[in-house]
């Protein structure tokens, strides 16, 4: 499952609605992205946004606090001054935070218009509802296309997600389980027991731990249903420029009937959500529709 490969198909359509936002409403918008503290696969993720952005011809802030300033009243200052920055479309902080700031507390800073990531409370409150509402979390929003260009399906299926993220693994256990696809959702984590066992039960196999977990893999091809869907969002470093995922895609890839590149899978994914996120801010905010797309 070549997610670069779908996202290529996608960004004309994205390119689209933003060329009728500034040609019918004179908006260009812009996304800030707030990133604290020294974490590379933030600090790459951040590079890859801010390059699509670009790309679009659209606009884009970078705010970057060293870990040790981070506190959660000047965070809430800075999550303020945006929301009233009318040259700003969408808001987003970078995960992870240092434990030593309230991040719900800043997730429900941002204006719900402007809640790119889909992690404020009126955001939740919708996919928990098994309704799109406003805002999906980019990660999963990228996973349902995925599925939905790749013919996966999810319905009735047996799902196993990992990991309890608040952009990834927590939001999709849910969409996933909901009535938006209806699938039986079995939500796991490092702590859980047996997770071999259980993963080997799936029919669609998601995993986001994105952590070391004492061995190069943490999904590997004897955890895998013959036949099963796997979509590794797992990102991590492993030496200086190299990252890798959660699934030892080599193996795996002899087993599943289909399988997320990575990297190329659901990173190039992720981004593109949120450009679709960021147009549908900016629509939101003129008091129209989300934008629509062929996927």
């Amino acid at each position: 499952m070549d997610g670069r490969a779908l996202s290529e198909r996608l960004t004309p359509e994205i390119r689209s609605h933003a060329q009728e936002l500034a040609r019918r409403y004179g908006v260009v918008p812009g996304l800030a992205a707030v990133l604290v503290g020294e974490d590379p696969a933030s600090r790459q993720y951040v590079r890859n946004k801010q390059r699509f952005v670009a790309e679009l011809g659209l606009v884009s802030e970078l705010v970057v606090v060293p870990a040790a300033e981070a506190s959660t009243e000047g965070l809430l200052r800075t999550i303020a001054r945006l929301n009233s920055d009318q040259r700003i479309a969408g808001v987003l902080l970078q995960l992870p935070m240092p434990e030593t700031v309230d991040k719900f507390r800043l997730f429900d800073a941002i204006d719900p218009l402007k809640d790119v990531d889909g992690v404020a409370s009126a955001s939740v409150a919708d996919f928990y509802r098994g309704q799109w509402g406003r805002f999906i979390p980019c990660t999963p929003r990228g996973v349902l296309t995925m599925l939905d260009y790749y013919r996966v399906p999810v319905e009735g299926t047996r799902a196993v997600v990992i990991g309890r993220s608040d952009i990834a693994g927590k939001p999709l256990a849910l969409i996933l389980g909901g009535r938006m696809r209806n699938a039986t959702v079995t939500w796991c984590h490092r702590h859980t027991r047996n997770l071999a066992a259980i993963c080997r039960e799936a029919d669609l196999l998601v995993s986001c731990a994105g952590a070391d977990v004492g061995r190069p893999h943490l999904i590997t091809a004897d955890m895998v249903k013959p036949g099963a869907c796997v979509i590794d969002v797992g990102f991590r470093r492993i030496g200086k420029g190299r990252f890798a995922g959660d699934v030892d895609f080599d193996a795996v890839k002899e087993v599943a009937g289909w399988l997320t590149l990575n990297p190329g899978g659901t990173g190039p994914m992720t981004v593109l959500a949120l450009m679709q996120n960021l147009i549908d801010a900016a629509r939101y905010q003129l008091g129209l529709e989300r934008a629509e797309y062929s996927i």
